[in-house]
């Protein structure tokens, strides 16, 4: 089950923080993932791996530092954490979390 986020502004630092420490394949992983699942409801499947593979392509070259922050953004948009609000919602379906202690 699945929660709508509610923290204060020290847990969005420790989440941007813990981002940092994220490598840039699990980054753009989660990134295009997020991008398949948005267009995968409107659009379909094949429609849906155009627009990952596109994404891919679009921030493979980005900084590492680009692509953390784009992942926030996700998290902030998408405004999911699972019960209890340790494990944050990079991308809309919750296989790509930011866990809090």
């Amino acid at each position: 089950m699945a929660w709508e986020i509610s923290i204060t502004a020290e847990g969005w630092s420790e989440i941007r923080e813990k981002l940092d420490d994220w490598n840039r394949e699990d980054l753009i992983a989660a990134i295009t993932d997020d991008k398949f699942d948005a267009v995968y409801e409107k659009a379909g499947m094949d429609h849906a791996k155009r627009a990952a593979d596109a994404e891919r392509k679009r921030i493979n070259e980005l900084p590492h530092d680009v692509l953390a922050d784009r992942a926030f953004e996700l998290v902030e948009q998408n405004g999911t954490c699972d019960n209890g609000g340790y494990g944050y919602w990079i991308d809309r379906e919750g296989f790509h979390k930011v866990w809090l202690e």
